[in-house]
């Protein structure tokens, strides 16, 4: 009895996962059935570097999930990261390999862009958890993961026309959709897992402001020197349905094999 409540218990589990179809978790739906099982666009990106620290950080807004656009329906998905310094590990020509690093995706119930090519409209102020409203809620939290070298969590490239590129590894920590996506199914070349990895493509870095003839440095809305550029974002990883009801689901099928064994006894 027990091996046949096991073996219902996995038959159901992956029944969940194949046809769990649409899932709302903090106002956020997408369909863990596609192909892809997670596949996030963020046609809205920005990034800047401190000059003096070299620090990397920006923020961004999701805008597809799975091909599906209307994945925060009356609210929007957005992000902020930071914490990425420079890696003492060797670096390929044209790369800079950075370390460290954070993730956070925040649900914003009172929606600041309307359009995905609102880019303009985007601050540090109205994404992630700054919002003024107050009202945001923190949906993902996610921090560098290793995956080349022996710090390395992002490496970043620039081509011979100056556009910029970049990829990197990240292990989810928090966030009402944690369960959802803490999965370490991710494979990567250092044989680690992990569960998010992403890309970008930029815009050449800007030059600041030319005054008189003088190049003068970029601001951001702290008053720091920074280099910025714009682009977009891909996120890929595995979600699962419902972690804590399949989970709650199993669990029940196999007390309930033990309890019969029990009393038979």
């Amino acid at each position: 009895m027990i091996k046949r409540a096991l073996a219902i218990a996995v038959m159901v589990l992956a029944s969940f996962s194949a046809s769990a179809g649409l899932i709302n978790v903090g106002g956020v739906v997408w369909d863990p059935d596609d192909g892809a099982d997670l596949r996030g666009g963020s046609a809205i990106i920005y990034q800047q570097i401190n000059i003096l620290t070299l620090e990397l950080s920006g923020y961004g807004r999701l805008t597809s999930i799975n091909g599906y656009a209307d994945i925060c329906p009356g609210c929007e998905l957005s992000y902020q990261f930071g914490g990425y310094t420079i890696s003492a590990d060797a670096a390929a020509a044209g790369d800079t390999n950075f370390k460290g690093g954070w993730m956070e995706f925040w649900v914003d119930t009172s929606p600041d862009i309307l359009t995905v090519t609102d880019q303009e409209k985007l601050t540090l102020q109205n994404t992630g958890g700054s919002d003024d409203d107050g009202d945001n809620l923190l949906w993902l939290a996610l921090r560098g993961h290793i995956f080349a070298g022996d710090e390395t969590t992002f490496i970043g490239s620039s081509s011979l026309t100056g556009l910029l590129n970049g990829a990197g590894a990240l292990d989810v920590v928090g966030g009402v959709a944690m369960w959802n996506f803490d999965t370490n199914m991710w494979p990567l070349s250092n044989g680690s897992m992990t569960d998010i990895v992403f890309s970008g493509d930029f815009d050449s870095w800007s030059n600041g402001w030319v005054v008189n003839g003088v190049t003068q440095d970029s601001f951001d809305e702290s008053g720091t020197a920074v280099r910025y550029s714009t682009g977009s974002a891909d996120f890929h990883g595995y979600s699962i349905p419902e972690p804590n009801t399949l989970g709650i689901f199993a669990l029940g099928l196999i007390l309930l094999a033990f309890g019969v064994r029990i009393k038979k006894v």
